[in-house]
């Protein structure tokens, strides 16, 4: 379904899985809290979700408090003594509030260059202040997508 006026985007989301029971939903640029929690919403229901979002990295949809729910949002914990010097880390932390909405999330660094998260994984990781492992695929001079498994991410941390 096309939608006729950008602002309705989160309404037109929502009647498509209502009415016409897809399989499904893609969506264009998500950049609005109504938009990130339509595809929550689409997401819970068990629809198949293809979005796209503006961000350079990953870190910057952690830190953007209008997109970070579609990774799982954060949130501010305080430990207990025993639990930060078991953790070895300070009392307030950050930590991801809910499975994302989106399980794999790609980082499309350059036409043909492209770093793969597994959603979860990797922002548990940045919160904790360590670098996840990636799956990053470029395309070499013949066009043949090379794929380069489990590489330390090299994208800004938190």
């Amino acid at each position: 379904m096309q939608v006729p006026e950008p602002s309705m985007q989160h309404r037109v989301m929502i009647e498509a899985v209502e009415n016409h029971m897809p399989e499904v939903v893609i969506v264009d640029e998500i950049g609005t809290e109504a938009e990130a929690q339509a595809c929550r919403s689409i997401a819970e229901r068990g629809v198949m979700l293809i979005g796209t979002a503006h961000g350079e990295r990953l870190a910057n949809i952690i830190k953007n408090p209008v997109l970070s729910d579609l990774v799982g949002g954060v949130e501010t914990v305080t430990l207990g003594d025993e639990e930060a010097r078991a953790r070895r880390t300070q009392k307030s932390i950050l930590e991801r509030k809910a499975p994302p909405t989106f399980p794999f999330l790609i980082e499309m660094r350059e036409r043909h260059y492209w770093v793969t998260h597994r959603t979860e994984r990797s922002v548990d990781m940045l919160l904790h202040g360590k670098k996840p492992l990636v799956e990053v695929r470029k395309r070499d001079n013949e066009f043949e997508v090379v794929i380069e498994r489990w590489a330390t991410y090299d994208g800004d941390g938190l």
